[in-house]
């Protein structure tokens, strides 16, 4: 079923005997996953509602997101749910009257420390942990494009600098806790007092400077106001060692993003892969497109943002002062010992 019919199927669930709602489609993201779409009546009400798509996941995923956006509703740290249907791939929310922010202001950047500081309290029993599943299918994805596309031989370098970071973080042994694991602008929505959480489909535990050092990286915040949220997220100021875990978090949410985001770009793509430039590196966190610009090139390009910042950022004395205090000092010779000629030394500034 197409989803104006799915859309027209709920609307009439809804709001029975009611005029047809204006329907408002929302903007295209690298996902393929699912689709958000804005229902007003005659603007006496508005409500999202979020398709899933079945062929992009397995049943017990959509189980577990359906459940955590309606926890997460319960909690107001996301909208409130009126209607769930993990097997029909629906999910009923109010409307945030919100946007993105990037970069964020100061009091935007204290409301989702704090939100962060009550997710992460969260009691979470809720199975699969959803990031580690899609994690492991984007790996095969970048496995397999690695293998069959020498020009995109960087890709293996940062998924060779991903898995050495993330098995040295591991070692530190911290707590995992309830994360939302994919806190992009469009996840986190500001009105005009507070942030709200949305789309929970990487939900489950991990290290929650994670969740932290998506955010800062995603909200574009400067230095002083990454110390503002630490203090707001912490409720005191950040420990030397917290203050390097989140410095090499930084570096490694942005190299994921860089493997997960190629994953998305699709098989029609692939012939172009092999004839990128330095030219067709775009932002972190920043989605978008050129007039006319195929889709598939535009999330490609947006994959080349994250890959090249995150490989800049493990070359700077920051990361190497932060390693050294986790007593990780070993690892940059590692990561970077074997880098290879790829124009990516001045990315990571600012």
């Amino acid at each position: 079923m197409d989803a104006d019919h799915r859309l027209a199927e709920l609307a009439s669930l809804l709001k029975p005997g009611t005029v047809a709602p204006r329907v408002e489609s929302f903007p295209d993201t690298p996902t393929g996953w699912a689709s958000a779409y804005g229902l007003e009546w005659a603007g006496e009400d508005r409500c999202v509602i979020r398709l899933l798509h079945h062929a992009a996941g397995s049943l017990e995923s959509a189980e577990a997101e359906l459940a955590a956006a309606s926890l997460m509703g319960d909690c107001a740290i996301g909208p409130a749910i009126r209607h769930r249907d993990a097997r029909a791939g629906v999910l009923v929310m109010d409307w945030i009257d919100g946007a993105p922010a990037r970069p964020a202001r100061d009091w935007q950047a204290a409301s989702v420390a704090c939100l962060l500081a009550r997710l992460h309290a969260v009691p979470w029993t809720g199975q699969p942990d959803l990031h580690e599943t899609k994690w492991a299918d984007a790996t095969r994805t970048v496995c397999g494009q690695v293998e069959s596309i020498p020009r995109l031989d960087l890709f293996a370098e940062v998924l060779g600098a991903f898995r050495c970071l993330r098995q040295e973080l591991n070692s530190l042994k911290i707590q995992k806790v309830l994360c939302h694991n994919d806190l992009n602008p469009g996840n986190m929505l500001f009105d005009s007092s507070r942030a709200w959480l949305v789309d929970f489909d990487h939900v489950g535990r991990s290290d929650p400077l994670f969740d932290v050092a998506t955010a800062i990286e995603a909200l574009d915040l400067n230095d002083q106001l990454v110390n503002l949220f630490m203090r707001e997220y912490l409720g005191r100021t950040a420990a030397r060692q917290e203050v390097a875990r989140l410095e090499l978090l930084r570096c490694l949410v942005l190299l994921r993003y860089g493997l997960t985001t190629l994953a998305l770009v699709p098989e029609s793509c692939y012939q172009r892969l092999a004839m990128w430039g330095t030219a067709d590196t775009g932002r972190p966190f920043v989605f978008d497109r050129s007039a006319g610009e195929e889709f598939g090139w535009s999330v490609f390009r947006l994959s080349l943002g994250f890959a090249t910042t995150g490989l800049a950022r493990l070359r700077t004395e920051r990361v190497r002062r932060a390693a050294s205090v986790l007593r990780m000092g070993g690892i940059l010779t590692d990561l970077l010992g074997g880098h290879g000629d790829h124009a990516y030394g001045d990315a990571a500034e600012g």
